[in-house]
């Protein structure tokens, strides 16, 4: 059964809390079953490669339950509540996982990332004195992700925000899709 544009809504946000359900479970199974990938760049890489195919496999299911045919600007406000969705659900899964249920999470993660980030650096040539001084910015900077303040996760969540309409605009352009104006030759001539 297609659904119509009217639906866009509530078909934008069910794809969004399933993205964020499956985010949050990814990032979780990460946590206990492998925590070493939490410090490795590649890790980071290849999650962010994962995510893009999620949202680019959830952004054409999308497509679909509205019959296959948007325009730039109904392709760019399902996508963007799509993705505004998942990233909220991710975000508060994130603050009551870290928060609660793991309260010390993040002096185990900084001990992977540390040494992760410090064995990059040595491998591209820095001097010791300028890795220690790299590496320990780069924790401050991620600590506000996984132990934020309160003033931390709203800033965030706004940058993560910025960050869903710049995606959302890219992937409304790609998979916007306008119904055709006229019937084709085959259709005229059955009547």
């Amino acid at each position: 059964m297609e659904l119509s544009l009217e639906n866009l809504n509530k078909a934008a946000s069910t794809n969004g809390v399933i993205i964020g359900i499956l985010s949050t479970v990814i990032g979780v199974v990460t946590y206990y079953v492998f925590p070493s990938l939490l410090g490795s760049m590649s890790f980071g890489i290849g999650t962010l490669v994962v995510s893009l195919l999620i949202y680019v496999f959830f952004t054409l299911d999308l497509k679909k339950k509205i019959g296959g045919f948007w325009t730039f600007k109904e392709a760019l406000k399902g996508i963007f509540l799509m993705s505004f969705i998942a990233g909220l659900v991710y975000s508060l899964a994130n603050v009551v996982f870290y928060k609660f249920i793991e309260p010390g999470a993040f002096e185990k993660i900084a001990g992977f990332m540390e040494s992760g980030m410090s064995q990059t650096f040595e491998n591209m040539g820095m001097e010791q004195e300028k890795i220690d001084e790299a590496v320990a910015k780069q924790i401050e900077g991620i600590k506000a992700q996984y132990d934020p303040t309160f003033a931390q996760f709203f800033k965030n969540l706004g940058i993560a925000v910025i960050i869903q309409f710049v995606m959302s605009l890219i992937f409304a352009a790609i998979f916007k899709k306008e119904a055709p104006v006229f019937a084709s030759a085959g259709e005229d001539e059955e009547e």
